[in-house]
């Protein structure tokens, strides 16, 4: 089915509407198509495809798929922009923004949208923990960045594995296994409260990918929003399809000129500054240690992290790295200037 996705999808409201956006991910996005109804269990949803101007067969491959709506974007507009318009327009309660490269097992998502609802009006968004293909757990709850969790990445791991690391919310100290609230959580899903939102659109669209998750949740906990990682929901997440077909090695770089962007903005162009500086130092510090221990070449790749980092010091935003390159699999297909999802 096709169609505007600003229009309503049901007649009658909706629990939720499930927003998915797509640029050349065909067998990943049918798969999570194909798991969204077992997912939703009982509830009314409405579901909504943007498609990106895919190169593959990503637009036809959801118009297969019954009681989903397909919008085709005629260029690829950047993820914020094409998942506001598949969340536009709705009167259901809740929001749930899910990545293609996700498997959602039986009632996730109506376990996920019954307990932000049962929150009310405390928790503005609710994430589930997240595992990686071969069932490990990803790490995918952070504090929001500041100096301290930089320097902090500088310790030995065995420190960052202990209180400090686990009240950083450090990589290293690994993935919460409980129920908790955090800063924030990367947006494979989120499943949003439409009246925390406030009448804005969930993402801010200065950026084409990246940074619009952590963005939201800066802004609802500004604004007295908890934000509520479930860690007892388990979704499957490949992570970066996209993005790793754009960008390759780049997407650190890439994510980087995106938040730099948002801290400064948000948080100001001087505290942008001391947080790089604080990773300038962090990254330096663990090359030299990674070089004298023998691991050379994680040594070269984090000195030219650092040198990501202090370039940022300087000139704030740091330039966006260039724009990438058609992937070979949808070549002739997508517009050389055109931008991923």
């Amino acid at each position: 089915m096709t169609g505007d996705a600003s229009k309503p999808v049901s007649s009658t409201r909706p629990d939720v509407r499930v927003g998915v956006v797509s640029w050349n991910t065909a067998a990943e996005l049918d798969r999570c198509l194909v798991s969204l109804p077992e997912a939703l269990g009982s509830l009314d949803a409405e579901v909504v495809v943007v498609d990106n101007a895919s190169g593959d067969s990503s637009a036809e491959i959801a118009e297969r798929h019954r009681d989903v709506r397909v919008v085709r974007n005629p260029t690829n507009v950047g993820y914020a922009r094409a998942m506001n318009t598949a969340l536009a327009g709705t009167a259901a309660p809740v929001l749930a923004a899910v990545n293609p490269d996700t498997v959602i097992p039986p009632g996730a998502l109506a376990t996920l949208v019954g307990r932000l609802m049962a929150a009310r009006p405390g928790v503005g968004l609710v994430a589930p923990r997240l595992a990686n293909l071969d069932g490990g757990t990803q790490h995918s709850a952070y504090r929001f960045p500041s100096p301290a969790v930089s320097l902090a990445t500088a310790l030995p791991v065995w420190a960052q594995r202990g209180r400090l690391g686990r009240r950083l919310g450090l990589e290293a100290a690994g993935p919460s296994l409980t129920a908790t609230d955090v800063d924030w959580t990367i947006g494979a899903i989120h499943v949003v409260l439409a009246e925390a939102l406030g009448g804005r659109r969930p993402y801010d669209e200065r950026w084409f990918m990246y940074g619009e998750d952590i963005e939201l949740c800066w802004w609802l906990a500004q604004r007295g929003w908890r934000r509520r990682y479930e860690a007892d929901v388990v979704v499957v997440h490949e992570g970066n399809v996209a993005g790793a077909k754009a960008w390759g090695g780049r997407r650190t770089e890439r994510w980087l000129a995106t938040t730099y962007d948002w801290y400064g903005r948000d948080r100001g162009r001087s505290a942008a500054r001391r947080w790089a500086t604080a990773n300038t130092a962090a990254c330096a510090a663990v090359a030299v240690r990674l070089a004298v221990t023998g691991h050379g070449r994680e040594a070269v790749s984090l000195a030219r992290l650092a040198g990501v980092h202090a370039r940022a010091i300087a000139r704030l935003p740091i330039p966006d790295p260039s724009v990438p390159a058609v992937p070979a699999t949808a070549a002739g297909a997508q517009r050389p200037d055109a931008v991923p999802t």
